[in-house]
């Protein structure tokens, strides 16, 4: 804004120098005219100005969505209230949209005349094209004389967290999951009632039982620590496993490894919490991450939000991902591993759950298809060989540029 105004006020500098001049070097009136008059826009402009600096109260509140799914336009709404005793007129507003493309970060918005108690709402918006948590802010407001000659920034320092989800693709069909009978909290009970994992009851707290089970409301009032009960049911149980390897994260941007990963992930689980299945997560993207099991909407938000920061700095491979984790995957549950086809010599290690019961459900992903020139031939169906000899299983692969839905068709 301030390059916009430089060449603006070195030409008024200019003229108001230049008439000085003429008007002590030569007898015409007309330059003394021109100078005075120079001077008193320069006055009444600023003095003008520095009276709605002075005098300005004006009060921003930003409404917007808190998510959205990668290239989904975000929607605003600013209200903007004149809470002074002047009115507010030639000021312009930049939000800075750091969701956004770079050349769409900053949004100028021009508001009508507000008079002294006024408000109004403005309307925009952004396309969010990559996965993350954002803040958005803060917002700029320039201030105006009425001639446009000066003008002075407030920054009002509005920050919103905007999560841009990983895009899902729908799943119409997918691999049948093995069914536990397992209580979640070791309940004796063969009542059966209502969806599975249902809340049963409570009791005394027992060494052992997870602090996330503590119901601190009924603690409080009884003075002890009292958990929550489940009732023994039959339900469904799988565990998502990836491992967001920096050295294997071949292509780049959208199209590369560790995004396919997380959106194949992202769409399995809300497939999963779509049939009421129960979902663990376990992950390495930097550092271990483990969401424990538990089914509906708020556990999906919970992988939803780790999914959408999740970066490619793990440094460990996925084989010791799953041999530190091996004894936590339940019996009669399924393990879906979503990895490059370079680890997949490690599917025989991991059919070794087999005897627990436990189905293993393998995503890979052709890593040689995201190496740089591969340009967007999609292999055939010989480089969905190479799989070691004692292993049955009819992995799903997924190569770059694929329609992903469409492998989950079949």
């Amino acid at each position: 804004m301030r390059k916009k105004f430089l060449g603006k006020w070195l030409l008024f500098l200019l003229l108001l120098g230049f008439s000085l001049f003429m008007s002590l070097k030569t007898p015409f009136i007309i330059f003394c005219l021109l100078f005075w008059i120079f001077l008193s826009v320069f006055t009444i402009s600023f003095s003008w100005l520095a009276v709605v600096f002075l005098c300005e109260r004006v009060q921003l509140e930003r409404k917007t969505t808190l998510r959205v799914e990668e290239d989904d336009t975000l929607k605003i709404s600013l209200d903007i209230k004149n809470g002074g005793l002047l009115p507010v007129f030639d000021i312009i507003l930049k939000d800075s949209l750091t969701c956004a493309s770079s050349p769409e970060k900053d949004v100028f918005m021009v508001p009508e005349v507000l008079m002294p108690g006024a408000t109004c709402r403005l309307e925009y918006g952004c396309l969010c094209p990559q996965r993350g948590r954002y803040n958005i802010g803060p917002i700029t407001a320039y201030f105006f004389d009425p001639l446009g000659m000066f003008y002075f920034k407030k920054v009002y320092r509005l920050y919103s967290e905007v999560y841009v989800y990983p895009r899902t693709f729908r799943i119409r069909k997918f691999p049948s999951l093995n069914k536990g009978t397992s209580p979640l909290l070791g309940v004796e009970t063969s009542r059966v009632s209502g969806d599975d994992d249902e809340f049963y009851g409570v009791r005394e707290y027992k060494r052992g039982d997870p602090l996330k089970k503590i119901h601190w409301m009924v603690s409080a009032r009884k003075n002890q620590l009292i958990v929550k009960e489940f009732q023994r049911q039959s339900f469904f149980r799988a565990t998502i496993m990836f491992n967001l390897n920096k050295e294997e994260n071949l292509g780049e941007g959208k199209e590369s490894v560790a995004e396919y990963i997380v959106k194949i992930v992202a769409s399995i689980a809300k497939y999963l919490t779509d049939l009421g299945v129960s979902i663990e997560i376990i992950s390495h993207a930097g550092e271990v991450v483990c969401i424990p099991f538990n089914k509906g909407q708020e556990h999906l938000e919970d992988i939803m939000k780790f999914l959408t920061i999740a970066q490619a700095e793990s440094r460990i491979s996925l084989f010791e991902l799953f041999t530190t984790f091996q004894r936590n995957i339940l019996e009669d549950s399924s393990l879906i591993v979503v990895m490059s086809d370079k680890n997949k010599a490690f599917l025989s290690t991991m059919l070794s759950l087999g005897v627990q019961n436990v189905s293993l459900i393998p995503v890979l992903i052709k890593s040689s298809t995201f190496v740089k020139g591969a340009g967007a031939q999609i292999p055939g169906k010989e480089h969905e060989t190479g799989m070691p000899e004692n292993i049955n299983l009819k992995p799903i692969y997924i190569a770059r540029k694929d329609n992903l839905a469409e492998k989950f068709q079949t």
